[in-house]
C-alpha cells in the first residue's frame, strides 16, 4: 500500500476525436533508467508479509532459505518489479487460473499483450526478510540482492527510521538488486536499486529509479523524464512524464506539473498523449493528436466531456450543457464506499447553503444496484440531481473513474477548477466562489 495516495490513470483509454480529425499517431522514443529519485517527489510500498491464505496472489509465494536460526518472528515478503509478468509465468505454469489474469486485467480497465510476456519464468520480483536478531537484540532486514532466494549469502541491516513528513531522498543506503526483463523476445538480466526505510515498526521499501527520452521534433530535441512511482517496472497502470527543468535551481518537479497516463502534455508546441512505458520495447509511447484535438481530462484547467443522461429519482433528461453559467460539483460514489457516505451531511449542508442560481451539485453512482441507490437517497434526504451509471457506456467508464470517491468541481464554462478536494477545502472553495 502506497503512503502517498496515486491517482491511477488508464493506459487504453482516451478522449473521443472530434468528428472529421485525422488518425492519431504512435510515436515510440527509446528511454534510458537512471538510479535515484531524480525531480519526482518519492513514494513508498509498505512491506506486507506474505499469507498462505489460498489467494491467488499467495499461490504465487516462493520458498527460500538460509533465514538465520537466531532469528525470531521473522517475516518475508515479495517486491514484485514486474507485477504483469509475475503473474503471466504463474498462469502458464498452472500457480492461477488464466480467468483471474483477464478478470483483474478487466477490474485495472487494461488489456495487456501476451506476446511482450516472458514464456520462460523469470525473475522480475526480489524478497525481503524482517526478524528480530536475538544475537544483536535488534529488529533487522535482509533482501535477496542476487535473487537466488537463499539468505545465506546476504548481510543483515537495520533499516533507516524515517518520520511521517520527512522523505530523505539520497540513496546511499540503497541495495542493488538482480532482476530480469523480458525487451524484444530476450530475457536481459539488470539491477535496481532497492531502499527499505522503516516508520514505527511498519517497514516500506520503493525501487529509486527513473528514466529519461529524448524526443526529436524537426531540428528540436525535447528531454523528457519519466517515473513509475518507484515501483520498479510496472509502468502498465502509473507513468508520470515531464519535460526536464530548464534551470539547475529547478531541482523538484511539482505534481502538477507531471503528465499522468492518458492525460496530454505539449511539446514545442505539439499535442501528445502519454501511453505509458512499453518494457517490451524499451520505449515511451506518445500519441501525436492533431491540430484542434479538443482534450477532455480530470485535470486542472481542461474541458470536461459534457453527457445527456436521466436523472435517477425524476427520469428527467439532464446535461451538463444544460448546468452552463453554473459552478458543477461532480461527486462519483457508490453506497458502499465509506469515505463517500461520511462526506454526505457536509455535502448536504453546503448544497443547503450555496446559490442554486449559480452552483449545481451532481450525483454519479456507480458500482451499485439502483434499490440502494434509491433507499439510501430518500433515507439521507439527498436533494441534488443523480447519475446512475451502469456497465461500459456508463459515466463512471466514460470519464475512466478508478476510485470512489472522484470529485470534480467546473466552472461556468465547463472547465475543471478543482478534483478531489476535501471537504473543508470544498467549502473553503464554494465559499471564495460565492464572493
Amino acid at each position: 500500500m502506497r503512503i502517498y495516495t496515486l491517482l491511477i490513470a488508464l493506459l487504453f483509454y482516451g478522449p473521443l476525436p472530434l468528428q472529421g480529425q485525422q488518425t492519431t499517431t504512435l510515436i515510440n522514443v527509446p528511454i534510458t533508467t537512471v538510479n535515484g529519485y531524480g525531480p519526482f517527489g518519492i513514494a513508498f510500498s509498505r512491506f506486507t508479509p506474505e499469507l498462505n491464505d489460498g489467494s491467488n496472489w499467495s499461490k504465487m509465494n516462493l520458498p527460500v532459505k538460509g533465514i538465520p536460526k537466531h532469528w525470531t518472528n521473522v517475516e518475508k515478503a515479495m517486491a514484485r518489479i514486474n507485477t504483469w509478468q509475475l503473474i503471466y509465468q504463474n498462469v502458464l505454469k498452472g500457480t492461477v487460473p488464466r480467468s483471474w489474469y483477464v478478470s483483474y486485467q478487466q477490474d485495472r480497465k487494461l488489456a495487456l499483450n501476451d506476446a511482450q510476456f516472458s514464456k520462460q519464468p523469470i525473475k522480475c520480483y526480489v524478497y525481503l526478510l524482517r526478524g528480530f536478531d536475538q544475537t544483536s537484540g535488534k529488529w533487522v532486514v535482509m533482501v535477496d540482492t542476487n535473487n537466488n532466494l537463499d539468505f545465506s549469502d546476504e548481510t543483515p541491516f537495520e533499516a533507516e527510521v524515517i518520520k511521517p513528513g520527512t522523505m530523505p531522498d539520497n540513496i546511499t543506503d540503497a541495495r542493488l538488486i538482480t532482476y530480469q526483463s523480458y525487451q524484444k523476445g530476450k530475457i536481459v538480466t539488470a539491477r535496481i536499486p532497492l531502499v527499505v526505510k522503516r516508520m514505527g515498526y511498519d517497514l516500506f521499501f520503493c525501487f529509486p529509479q527513473y528514466a529519461r527520452a529524448s524526443l526529436r521534433q524537426a531540428d528540436e530535441s525535447i528531454d523528457l523524464l519519466i517515473t513509475s512511482g518507484f515501483a520498479g517496472l510496472n509502468y502498465e497502470e502509473y507513468t508520470s512524464i515531464a519535460q526536464q527543468p530548464r534551470w539547475f535551481w529547478q531541482t523538484k518537479i511539482a505534481a502538477d506539473n507531471l503528465t499522468e497516463l492518458g492525460d496530454m502534455i505539449t511539446l514545442g508546441g505539439r499535442n501528445y498523449r502519454n501511453r505509458g512505458v512499453n518494457t517490451y520495447t524499451n520505449t515511451l509511447q506518445l500519441e501525436a493528436l492533431p491540430t484542434g484535438y479538443v482534450d477532455y481530462s480530470l485535470r486542472t484547467g481542461r474541458p470536461f466531456r459534457s453527457f445527456t443522461a436521466r436523472e435517477f429519482t425524476t427520469g428527467n433528461p439532464i446535461s451538463l450543457t444544460g448546468l452552463k453559467g453554473k459552478y458543477v460539483y461532480v461527486d462519483f460514489w457508490y453506497t458502499g464506499c465509506a469515505p463517500c457516505v461520511a462526506a454526505m451531511p457536509t455535502l448536504k449542508k453546503l448544497y443547503r447553503s450555496v446559490d442554486k442560481n449559480r452552483f449545481e451539485f451532481l450525483g454519479v453512482v456507480g458500482a451499485d444496484t439502483p434499490d440502494r441507490l434509491r433507499a439510501f437517497l430518500k433515507k439521507h434526504n439527498v436533494a441534488w440531481p443523480h447519475v446512475f451509471s451502469t456497465g461500459k457506456t456508463g459515466l463512471v467508464d466514460q470519464y475512466h473513474i478508478s476510485k470512489y470517491p472522484t470529485s470534480v468541481l467546473l466552472d461556468p464554462d465547463g472547465n475543471v477548477v478543482a478534483t478531489d478536494l476535501s471537504m473543508e477545502q470544498l467549502e473553503a472553495k464554494l465559499n471564495e466562489l460565492s464572493n
